[in-house]
C-alpha cells in the first residue's frame, strides 16, 4: 500500500527505523519481515490502538518507542523482546502492564506517563538492570514493593497520582524518598510472609496432629472391640466350657452301660 512506502527499505544500517507521525491505526505484516534488523523502533504519534502479539517477533529489538498514540492493550508477547533497554508508551491510553514485561531483564529505561495504571505487576522487580521508571500522571493507587530491590533503580517518577497513599504526595517529586519508603513496605511484607509461613507450618502441623488424634481414635476403637472378643473368648472359658463338656460326656457313658 502507497502509505506503507517509507517501509520498503527497511531499517538504516544502525538499526533504526523510525516510522512515527503516520497517523497508522494499524501495522502492516512486513514490519515484521525485518525483524531480525530492527534495534531501534519509533512509532510515536500514530494511532495504534494495541501493542499486538508480533511484537514478540523482534527479538533483537533495544529501544521502542510508542508515545502517543491510542494504546489500550499490551499483549504479553511483548515480554519475548528480552534485549529491550527502553520503552516508551507515555501518553496512551494503557490500563495495565502484563507481568511478562518481567521477562526483560536487561530493561533499563520505562516511561509510561499519562496513562491509567491503577498498579504494576510484582514482576518488575525481577527487571535487574532498570534504572528509570517514569510513570507520572497515571491512576496508581500500589506501587510493588518488589521494585525497591532492584540494585540499579534511581529514579522513579510518579507524581500526579493521586491514590498512591503507599507514597505521601510530597515525597513523590524526590526518587531517593520513593525508593526509601518501597524499601520500608518491601520489608514490612517480608515479615509478613514470614508470619504467614511460620502461621501455614503451624496450621499444617494442626492438622496432621488432629488426623493423628482421629487415627488414634479409631484405631483404640478397634483394640477394644479385639480385647472384648478376647474376653469373651479367653482360655478359663473355653477351659470351663470343655470341663463341663468333658463330664456330660462321661455322664452320659455311664447312663449307657
Amino acid at each position: 500500500m502507497e502509505e506503507y512506502d517509507e517501509l520498503s527499505a527497511g531499517p538504516n544500517k544502525e538499526g533504526v527505523l523510525d516510522l512515527s507521525h503516520n497517523a497508522w491505526a494499524e501495522l502492516p505484516d512486513q514490519l515484521f519481515n525485518f525483524a531480525s534488523r530492527i534495534l531501534t523502533l519509533d512509532l510515536s504519534h500514530n494511532k495504534l490502538v494495541e501493542v499486538e502479539a508480533d511484537f514478540g517477533k523482534l527479538f533483537v529489538l533495544s529501544h521502542l518507542n510508542l508515545e502517543g498514540n491510542m494504546i489500550t492493550q499490551i499483549h504479553p508477547n511483548l515480554g519475548k523482546c528480552v534485549r529491550l533497554k527502553s520503552i516508551n508508551l507515555s501518553q496512551n491510553r494503557i490500563g495495565e502492564i502484563p507481568p511478562d514485561i518481567g521477562n526483560c531483564t536487561l530493561l533499563e529505561e520505562f516511561r509510561c506517563t499519562d496513562n491509567f495504571i491503577t498498579t504494576l505487576p510484582p514482576t518488575f522487580g525481577n527487571i535487574v538492570a532498570l534504572r528509570i521508571l517514569d510513570l507520572k500522571n497515571n491512576k496508581l493507587s500500589f506501587l510493588p514493593p518488589e521494585i525497591a530491590k532492584i540494585p540499579t533503580i534511581t529514579e522513579i517518577h510518579c507524581e500526579e497520582n493521586d491514590d498512591l497513599s503507599m507514597v505521601p504526595d510530597d515525597m513523590r517529586v524526590d526518587s531517593d524518598m520513593v525508593i526509601w519508603a518501597l524499601r520500608l513496605h518491601r520489608d514490612h511484607q517480608a515479615k509478613v510472609e514470614v508470619k504467614v509461613a511460620h502461621y501455614e507450618e503451624l496450621e499444617e502441623k494442626a492438622r496432621e496432629s488432629e488426623e493423628t488424634r482421629l487415627r488414634l481414635k479409631d484405631e483404640m476403637s478397634t483394640i477394644l472391640e479385639e480385647v472384648k472378643t478376647l474376653e469373651e473368648s479367653r482360655p478359663t472359658t473355653y477351659i470351663n466350657f470343655k470341663a463341663k463338656t468333658r463330664r456330660l460326656a462321661k455322664k452320659i457313658r455311664c447312663t449307657v452301660s
